[in-house]
């Protein structure tokens, strides 16, 4: 879930009748709630906005037959269409842009991608369409490069061929993305032009999960959401600075008794309190970023997964755990 460059849109994706499907909705139009489908896929769908102003979606990932399929949509076109003609968007959508057959060789982007993306670099983690001698797909990055106009694969070496590439998060300067993998508890640090491996960040291992990363907006901090805690990491050296316990109680989830699992994390507007979502507990925990205490708990009327600040109108959206819904609530 996140807003588009514009801050009037909300991007999100819900399972909708077996297929994993991508919408945009505006919330502040004043006309019906229309919620208008973008993209749709029976395999895993990705959607992820550029700071050109592009909302890149791929289907079918991590791994697909012959490789991921991106395709590019101007954020700005889908904001008007959604005024316009929220019902009939897709109609609108016409001349996507779409860039495929990746190879470890850099190839010449399209002139229409390169516009949309000039200047910035789009990377995307996933499995490479090249087999290996035993017939694998192996972990690569999928790599757009809108400074030197191409394109390529770039391959991650350092990870097993049966590890499961996560999330890929930029660093807020731009130097370095940490990229998440499968259910660990271990995340790697890459530079951010060649790739390499820079350091790696190790929790512990009870905490295994699929792991989320936030950055705050002004401490050089990283916050990790994993099974029952935060954990809170200097972002300059990669060593823990603090933990704080989320989920202290047992509870059923899907027959068994588990600590619960901790949602993603937002933070306050002058970056003092963040919000971290309790999808068991139904609530958000607030707490001070600097003591690390807690200051609270919200309820809310749904079990709180995906978060996103809304700085610019001053709220904080949520999204459910088991149907996809969407609500918000005031918070600075």
């Amino acid at each position: 879930m996140f807003l588009g460059p514009t801050g009037d849109t909300l991007f999100y994706k819900r399972r909708v009748d077996g297929l994993d499907t991508l919408y945009a909705f505006q919330p502040d139009t004043g006309k019906i709630e229309v919620h208008a489908q973008i993209a749709s896929s029976a395999e895993q769908l990705r959607a992820w906005p550029t700071r050109s102003g592009q909302i890149v979606v791929c289907n079918g990932w991590p791994r697909a037959q012959g490789g991921l399929k991106l395709r590019f949509y101007d954020a700005q076109r889908i904001s008007e269409l959604l005024q316009k003609q929220a019902s009939n968007l897709n109609e609108g959508l016409t001349d996507v842009p779409v860039l495929n057959d990746f190879k470890r060789e850099r190839k010449a982007l399209p002139v229409q991608i390169f516009e949309g993306i000039r200047g910035e670099q789009v990377v995307l983690p996933g499995f490479s369409p090249e087999l290996d001698e035993s017939g694998r797909q192996l972990p690569a990055l999928y790599e757009i490069d809108g400074t030197s106009a191409s394109y390529r694969l770039a391959p991650l070496d350092f990870l097993k061929e049966t590890t499961l590439p996560g999330s890929l998060v930029e660093e807020p300067a731009g130097a370095r993305r940490w990229l998440t993998v499968g259910d660990s508890n271990h995340l790697f640090v890459l530079d951010a032009k060649s790739h390499e491996l820079v350091g790696d960040v190790i929790w512990p291992a009870e905490q295994q999960a699929l792991a989320r990363v936030v950055f705050h907006p002004v401490r050089p901090e990283a916050w990790i959401s994993t099974l029952s805690s935060v954990f809170v990491y200097d972002r300059e050296r990669l060593t823990l600075i603090g933990e704080i316990p989320v989920e202290e109680e047992l509870r059923w989830h899907r027959g068994e008794r588990v600590l619960g699992f901790v949602g993603a994390v937002a933070f306050s507007q002058d970056g003092s309190r963040a919000l971290i979502a309790r999808p068991l507990s139904g609530d958000l925990l607030e707490v001070d970023v600097v003591t690390r205490k807690r200051l609270g708990r919200i309820p809310v009327v749904i079990d709180p997964l995906e978060l996103c600040a809304a700085p610019g109108v001053g709220r904080v959206y949520m999204q459910s755990l088991r149907n996809g819904n969407v609500s918000w609530f005031p918070y600075r």
